[in-house]
């Protein structure tokens, strides 16, 4: 398991105003449409290989979970939303820690919400991935507490890592109601 004092579970440290500005800014502005245009590329392939994998993955039993495993090998190491890029969010609130707290509460809320509203308890309701950008002022330990209070854990097949990305699944019960 993971231990949320660990400092890896902690916010990630602010990078300085300067660097953000003056370096990140202008780097992502010019490269992340580059990036976007090869994950373009990549979406591409999958979608001309996927009919053979799922061929595969229907005729092999029990192939599904490599098949999934390969693909966060592959998929999951290449960021949509590169570490390094500056969101406008991360431009102006870095430091804020508050902000990036309400933002996680919010996000989890709502989807626990859909979750226990779900009349089918469809499974990708019940997946949540949240990348780094999304809770880096707060910490993914703080993501973790507020998310295993409504129900959620960490994904039991894919992985997370606590700088990068956290990737969770809620366990379909509905909280009990609180008197």
């Amino acid at each position: 398991m993971h231990d949320c004092d660990d400092p890896a579970w902690g916010p990630l440290p602010v990078r300085p105003a300067a660097l953000r500005w003056l370096l990140l800014l202008p780097l992502t502005l010019v490269f992340l449409p580059l990036w976007w245009m090869v994950w373009v590329f990549i979406a591409v392939c999958v979608y001309c290989v996927a009919p053979c994998a799922e061929l595969i993955v229907y005729m092999v039993p029990r192939a599904e979970n490599g098949a999934t495993r390969v693909l966060d090998a592959t998929l999951g190491r290449v960021p949509f939303l590169p570490l390094w890029c500056v969101t406008p969010v991360a431009l102006v609130r870095e430091d804020d820690t508050g902000y990036y707290q309400a933002r996680v509460n919010r996000r989890i809320a709502k989807q626990t919400r859909r979750v226990e509203t779900s009349q089918y308890r469809r499974e990708y309701h019940r997946d949540l991935e949240l990348g780094a950008h999304y809770f880096r002022g707060a910490g993914a330990g703080h993501v973790l507490r507020v998310a295993s209070e409504q129900g959620w854990n960490l994904h039991p097949v894919l992985h997370s890592h606590p700088r990068r990305r956290l990737r969770l699944r809620h366990n379909g019960r509905p909280r009990p109601a609180s008197n």
